[in-house]
Formats: C-alpha cells, structure tokens, sequence
C-alpha cells in the first residue's frame, strides 16, 4: 500500500484529520518554545544562580507542558474517532459485499472464510489509523522546522545530525522488506486457520459423532501455534529494529554530547544551548522515526491491502441490473435452461412455462436437480446457457432485491435464527416486540400458540429447541407472514405427521392467495392439490398428467 492509497482511505475524514495536524502544529510550537525556555533558565537562571529567573522559566514550561498535554488528548480523541469510524465503514462495506455476493464464489471456502478473510484484511489495514500515519504531513513539517532551529542553534552539531539519517534509512530498508515477508506469511497462516474453522463449524455433529474431539483439538492447537509463531517472527522483528535504532542513536547522542562539549570548551556553544540543541535533536529523529516505521506498517499490510482489493472487485449478483420487477407477474418461463456443477450435467435445456393463478409440483428422484431448478428461478445460481423469464423481460435484467421480493420461500434445509419464533416469522427485532401474526393456516398457528411462551419462544441456535416438523412450521408460517406474490416450496412437509400433511395439502388446494405456486414435495399425495406436474428425470423436465401421479402411493418417491 502506497502512501497515496492510505490517504485517500482517510479522505472522508479530511476537517478531522485537519483538526488534528492543527493541534499537532501547536504542540509543535510548543515543544520549540519550550526548548529555547529550557536554554534561558539553564543559561540565565540556573547558571547564575538568579531564582526568580528559575521561577519564571519554570512556571512558563509547566503551563506549556499542561497545555500540551490537554492539546494532545483533544488530538488523540479525533485520533480514535477516526479509528473507530474507519473499521466500522470499512468492515461493513466488507460484510455487505459479501451478502451480495454470486453464490459461486463461495463454492469453494464457503460464506464464513470469504469474509473472515476480508475482515482480516481490514484488522491489518486499520494500522495505518491506529499508528502515527495520521501525523504524516505534521511530522514532515516538525521534522522541518526542528532542522531550522538546529542550524539556528548550531550549524556544526547539525550537520553531524543530518549524517546519521542515511544510516537510519538502510536499516529501515532492510527491516521493512523483511516485515513485508513476515506479514504475508502471517495473513496466510490467518486465511488458513479461517478455511479450516469454517469446515469445523459446519462438522459439528459429525465430530462429536465421530469421537474426533481430540484430534480437531490438536488441529486447533496446532494453527494456533502457527499463527502465534507468525506473530511472534513479525512483533520480534520489529523489537529488534527498535533495538537497533536505539543502539544507533545512543551512540550517535553520545558523540553530540562529546562535540558539544569541545563547542562549550571552545566557547562556541553554552551550557543551555547545547540542552537546547540535544532537545530539537529528538525532534528531528522522532519524525524520522515515525516516517521509517511507517514506510515498514505501509510494507506489512500490503499483502492484506492486495488481498482486499480482490475481494472487493468479485462480482456481486444482479450487477447492473435496474429494471423494477412487476408486482403481479402473469408468465414465469424457463428457456432452455442448463447447469453443470463440478463436470456433471444436473440441469438439461429445461423449459417450463407457469402461468397466473396455477399451482405446480416439481417432482423427481433425490439429487435430480430439483433444489439446483428453484435456485436458478431465484436468481441464487446462474444456469450455464438459457434464461429466466419474468413476462417476457430476462430475470437477469430485474433489479435483484426487488426481483426476491416477489417470492415467498421455505427452503429445503431450513434455517432458523437464535431468536424466538416469533422474531423467525417477521424478522421485527425489536425489544418487546409484538407485531401481530394473523391470516395463517389454524394447523401452524395453533402449535406455537399451545407453547407456554407462544411466539416468544426462544427457538435456539438453528432451531436445536424445536423438532423437525416445527423448525418446518415455523419456516411456512414466515414465508406466508411475508404475503409475496409467487410462494415456492422445496420440500416444506419432509418431517411433518399424518395429520399435518393432510392440513397441508388442504392449504394447497383452497388457497387462493398468491399468484403462482412452486411445489417440490416427495408426498404424492399433493399432486392432487395441483394444476401441473413436470417430472425431472436425468436433468430434462417433463409435463405429465398430476392424476396419473396422484394415483401412486399417498407417499412415493419425488
């Protein structure tokens, strides 16, 4: 990362970062003020005994050192404003980007490696509002005006100043190409650690099942070391530049002292000035300081910057498109549409036609493609060649929020929040919320409503409280709460019981409230309930009669 980049990441940010390179100036002044008041009492007061001299000085200092450090927290406050209002944009920028996502992006790591890599990415990016970076023109203008005030003071100590700082600059050369190896290790040991994680967390069942509590353990263990001993290489390397640095300025403060005294021998030079002289000196090599360890943070989170970058230039879903979708669509249509997933073909050149007012099942074997059909119909999957037709007018060309607006869905895996059943249904997140919930079917209402808390049953993480059939419940009874035009249903009764299933295909039957219906069920039993039932079979979608399908076994195979 560039100085250049880093600052236009600050741009939003510019009356702050004004404010505080103002106060920076001020302390600045203070800090050269406050030397030359040191020569004077040492000069004038110390070294002639004059105490109300001493007295003077003394109490001038303290109030420049009180204002300064008031100055200085006023400073620091905008420091941290700015730090924590960067990660906060940054990050959820990050996030978003990420829900908006192609779902083929993460095919490969999956949803929580992708942006943990990015929020990663941004933790290291943060050092340059965390570090000295937002001083950067400050200090090149104290570093500035201490050089003045030295040659002011004396021009012989200052050249032999001005010769130490090509010395500081190879050191730091070397050290930051060293800390730009160091960090990209360690974002890899980081990124690693997150693919790994993100396959625990969808394992669990399988490890406790598996009694692998101890093997995962070590693997845990062990990506902990590794990123520990990353971090530790990283923070020794810059301990040891520190070291260096140090060592190299004591002794050069040590030779100052030695020509300084030859100065004052010589009476080139007074006590006070030489004081005076040794203080601009720490204002010249702190800004110096500042300047080569930034040029190593701006080295170390390169890697992470680049990485950034990528992941903000992926491809997210309906870009560019900006058409309104219709709120009561009349004809939905596939055309020739087909999917291929890791080299098989799982969607053949279907072709489906769903007008106003039918309802249609969507029947086949498991692992057909019956899910892969309804993805492509929401827009969560590109098919490889065809289209999505929406009266007429390609999906692709809907704006993609509005487009899903349009649709009521319970998926087949359902997935519940850790909330209650009521914040599952509306999503109204309010503390004591009590939106009402009303017009739904009595067989969903009534098993919530039997629940000592109703609707403000907590629901567990991923629904673990509840049993299948509710967890399944509760999903129907959010999908018809949301009252969209098109309902799709992939498998909502798999876990339901007799009595259920019946209730179920009742609603499909006699309901009347939505424009067109989608119905993938492997109960045979609502094909009854239908205008239409395609079959797919080998990846081709075909129309049959619903009677002759319906006829079979109440529950067959779909």
């Amino acid at each position: 990362m560039t100085f250049n980049e880093a600052l236009k990441l600050l741009k939003p940010y510019r009356k702050r970062m004004t404010l505080i390179m103002s106060l920076a100036l001020l302390i600045s002044g203070i800090s050269a003020v406050t030397a030359f008041l040191n020569r004077r009492m040492i000069d004038y007061g110390l070294l002639r005994g004059d105490v109300p001299t001493i007295a003077r000085m003394a109490a001038l200092i303290a109030a420049l050192l009180i204002a300064g450090q008031i100055i200085e927290y006023i400073q620091k406050k905008q420091e941290i404003a700015i730090s924590n209002d960067l990660g906060k944009r940054l990050k959820t920028e990050a996030f978003e980007h990420g829900l908006r996502l192609k779902a083929s992006h993460f095919k490969e790591h999956g949803f929580y490696k992708t942006v943990s890599d990015a929020l990663y990415d941004i933790s290291n990016i943060m050092m340059i509002a965390n570090s000295s970076f937002l001083l950067i023109l400050v200090v090149i203008c104290r570093c500035a005006g201490a050089l003045v005030g030295l040659l002011i003071l004396d021009w012989r100590l200052s050249l032999f100043v001005l010769a130490m700082l090509p010395v500081k600059i190879v050191i730091n050369t070397v050290i930051r190409k060293r800390a730009e190896r160091q960090g990209e290790a360690l974002m890899n040991d980081s990124k690693e650690y997150n693919s790994w994680l993100s396959g625990m967390l969808s394992g669990i069942t399988d490890i406790k099942l598996w009694n692998l509590r101890g093997k995962v353990s070590a693997e845990y263990a062990g990506h902990v070391e590794t990123i520990n001993e990353s971090s530790k290489r990283l923070s020794l390397l810059r301990a040891k530049s520190g070291l260096v640095t140090m060592g190299f300025e004591y002794a050069w403060m040590n030779a100052i002292y030695i020509l300084g005294g030859i100065l004052i021998a010589r009476r080139w030079l007074t006590f006070g000035g030489l004081i005076a002289f040794i203080s601009f000196t720490a204002y010249v090599l702190s800004p110096v300081n500042v300047i080569m360890e930034l040029r190593v943070i701006l080295k170390q989170i390169t890697p992470s910057a680049e990485s950034l970058k990528r992941y903000n230039a992926l491809e997210e879903e309906g870009q560019g498109a900006k058409l309104p979708p219709p709120n009561k669509p009349s004809l939905i249509e596939m055309r020739g549409v087909s999917v291929s997933l890791d080299g098989q073909d799982i969607l053949k050149d279907v072709h489906l036609s769903a007008r106003r007012g039918e309802k249609i099942a969507i029947v086949g074997d498991n692992g057909s493609g019956k899910t892969t059909l309804i993805n492509v119909l929401l827009r969560l999957l590109e098919p490889d060649s065809g289209e999505v037709l929406i009266d007429g007018i390609p999906a692709s060309e809907y704006e993609i929020d509005g487009y899903r607006l349009m649709f009521s869905v319970v998926s087949q895996d359902v997935h519940l929040f850790n909330g209650t059943a009521r914040y599952n249904v509306t999503f109204d997140g309010g503390a004591g919320s009590s939106q009402e919930i009303d017009g739904l079917p009595a067989f969903l209402t009534d098993a919530v409503e039997s629940w000592e808390e109703g609707y403000d049953t907590p629901v567990g993480s991923e629904g673990a409280k509840l049993s299948g059939g509710e967890r399944q419940k509760i999903a129907l009874m959010r999908a018809l709460h949301r009252k969209a035009d098109i309902l799709v249903l992939d498998e909502p009764t798999s876990n339901y019981d007799g009595g259920s299933d019946e209730d179920f295909n009742r609603f499909v039957r006699d309901d009347s409230g939505y424009g067109v219906y989608f119905i993938i069920s492997h109960h045979g039993s609502v094909l009854s309930c239908v205008d239409k039932v395609f079959v797919l079979e080998g990846g081709r979608l075909t129309e049959t009669d619903p009677r002759l399908l319906s006829e079979t076994k109440g529950r067959g195979e779909a």
